[in-house]
């Protein structure tokens, strides 16, 4: 678990329980089925408290401990993996046919707004940080915040470049803690174009009001200003502001904190350390895992059993063909004696990397290829960076059409696995496919297809007549 200083938080769905203990007197804590917030945060070090929770919360399995990442690449696979296991959310997200009742989707959208929860309580009570934290309360605060809802919106709403972000429909903006059962919000879905423009403006606040540290050896494991940029290109690139995604990628890569590791191999968590990992030069946010706060639910999806996996998920032939020769990121896979796995999630408790440097180089060259006055020569310096660590030489493409195939490629095999596929997909207007056991095509889906979209869980829309389901869902 991660820990500031010594107390802890229990947050419980999206109703909030805070406790606050540690070097204080025994706490006189009265028979009572929940703690009202006035009684749980009182002080300064409360708030720093819940805002602990917040971190807690989103690294939890069900969002950015794994599954956020792995429930969309299994949606977009087209074969590069095949699934072979006994969980039948992986079996419909692979076979794009995802029911009402998916616990993974369902998953997805209980933790991401418990967190949004936590972080709300956090900026409702920022009255009571001190000087000296609070602008760093509130931007850890709104960095969760703003990250969460940025990809809430991604998976149950309609693609950016689908139709008009102003109309179609994402998620509910909630501003506002629910601190009791009477008190819970029946909302209505805001639109994309609402959902991202919360994203931004909590971003930019967290960019404003964070420092950045440029020592590695320094840096907490917690958001920074360098994190809140990282996002915000990211947003930026999904809305097709190249300008304003090459300015926020530029931010990190000419700060000089960062560098990526000289062994793609090396930048992924393995086993020699098989508990408290920390953090490398390449990472720009991650969640930090540990054996005391759950593990990595990547580790669980995609290791072999030899790594306390499941041995489930199984990397097939045409992935292997994707990796020109004598390039290392292809050695980043094992044979277990029968099957291929991946290896970049083999420990258990490994910290889940949320923002690594190498996609903000990528992000930087896709956005000086696409903007409207390109910058060729910086694309190809950028790409150049990230296929020399991988030991290959840098791209012969020179032209803009050239560069933007290069860049695409090297996406899809630097990233492989990481929660990235689904939304390139859709950026690049491509389509997807399910295969049968012998890897012949099955079906297609464009990249608007509405099966590439979450359904709105079934046990919301219960709870709340004001959810209308998307598109395909009954």
């Amino acid at each position: 678990m991660m820990k500031r200083s010594k107390y802890s938080i229990i947050a419980l769905s999206s109703l909030v329980m805070l406790y606050s203990t540690g070097c204080q007197k025994q706490l006189d804590i009265k028979p009572k089925d929940d703690v009202e917030q006035n009684q749980a945060i009182k002080t300064s070090k409360d708030v720093q408290g819940v805002l602990i929770g917040a971190y807690t919360a989103a690294g939890l399995r069900g969002l950015y401990g794994g599954r956020f990442q792995s429930t969309n690449d299994f949606l977009a696979d087209d074969g590069d993996f095949s699934y072979f296991g006994t969980f039948s959310e992986y079996t419909e997200l692979a076979n794009k046919t995802i029911t009402i009742n998916n616990a993974f989707v369902e998953g997805v959208w209980d933790v991401g707004y418990n967190t949004i929860n936590v972080c709300n309580n956090v900026l409702a009570n920022l009255n009571l940080v001190d000087a000296a934290n609070k602008d760093r309360v509130e931007g850890e605060a709104k960095f969760l915040r703003g990250m969460t809802y940025f990809d809430l919106a991604r998976c149950f709403g309609k693609a950016w470049n689908d139709g008009t972000p102003a109309s179609n429909l994402a998620v509910p903006i909630v501003l506002t803690p629910t601190t009791s059962i009477p008190g819970i919000q029946r909302v209505s879905r805001n639109t994309v174009a609402e959902v991202y423009a919360q994203a931004i403006a909590d971003l930019k606040v967290a960019e404003a009001k964070l420092t950045n540290d440029p020592s590695p050896s320094s840096r907490t494991p917690y958001a920074d200003s360098f994190a809140a940029s990282a996002i915000l290109a990211r947003i930026y690139l999904t809305q097709e502001n190249f300008t304003a995604a090459e300015e926020e990628a530029t931010k990190i890569i000419s700060s000089g904190a960062f560098s990526l590791v000289s062994d793609f191999g090396s930048e992924f968590q393995h086993p020699t350390q098989p508990t408290r990992v920390f953090n490398s030069t390449e990472d720009i946010f991650a969640i930090q895992i540990s054996n005391q706060s759950g593990f990595n639910a990547l580790n669980e999806v995609f290791a072999s059993s030899d790594y306390s996996g499941r041995g489930e998920t199984i990397i097939n032939e045409q992935h292997f063909a994707r990796y020109e020769a004598g390039d290392k990121r292809a050695d980043e896979f094992y044979y277990d004696g029968s099957d291929n796995y991946t290896a970049k999630f083999n420990n258990t408790f490994g910290n889940v990397i949320l923002v690594r440097l190498a996609e903000i180089y990528l992000i930087r060259a896709e956005a000086r290829i696409r903007k409207a006055a390109p910058d060729l020569s910086g694309a190809k310096a950028d790409i150049d960076i990230v296929r020399n660590r991988a030991k290959l030489a840098g791209t012969t493409a020179t032209t803009a059409t050239a560069l933007f195939a290069v860049v695409k490629h090297e996406r899809r095999v630097e990233l492989a696995f990481e929660g990235f596929r689904l939304w390139d997909l859709k950026r690049y207007k491509e389509t997807t496919v399910t295969t049968d056991e012998n890897g012949d095509v099955v079906d297609s889906f464009p990249w608007n297809s509405p099966k590439l979209v979450f359904p709105i869980p079934k046990r919301e829309r219960d709870a709340n007549p004001s959810l209308p389901q998307n598109e395909g869902y009954q």
